[in-house]
């Protein structure tokens, strides 16, 4: 098999300029006959939504992993005139905005009245 793929590379058909080039053409169509999908790497936000209550949000955020961890919880308490991040220290953060871009945020800050803008 090398020495066919060798010939093909000494002819310069269709362009191959090297054996794992050629292979990795052949490789691919082989998948894409047999209907094999390739694994493409699932893509995880940088913060997600981790548990929602009356007093406050928890975010997890994945911009702060260690070697050890995969990210960093981050409270959010709800105040009747802002929210405060416990980690920033600050109620203008983005996991201040993230937190209250959630739907189930909004509906509780709805249902206690208070209007608060990110």
């Amino acid at each position: 098999m090398p020495a066919v793929i060798d010939q093909i590379l000494t002819r310069g058909t269709r362009g191959y300029k090297s054996r794992s080039e050629f292979l990795k053409e052949a490789t691919r169509k082989r998948f894409d006959e047999l209907n094999i999908a390739q694994s493409t790497p699932k893509l995880v936000p940088p913060l997600e939504h981790f548990n929602v209550n009356e007093e406050g949000v928890r975010i997890l955020d994945r911009t702060l992993a260690s070697k050890t961890t995969n990210g960093r919880i981050i409270d959010i308490y709800f105040k009747p005139d802002n929210v405060w991040c416990d980690y920033c220290q600050s109620s203008n953060c983005q996991h201040t905005k993230f937190a209250l871009e959630l739907p189930a945020v909004q509906e509780i800050l709805n249902k206690k009245g208070w209007t608060i803008k990110g």
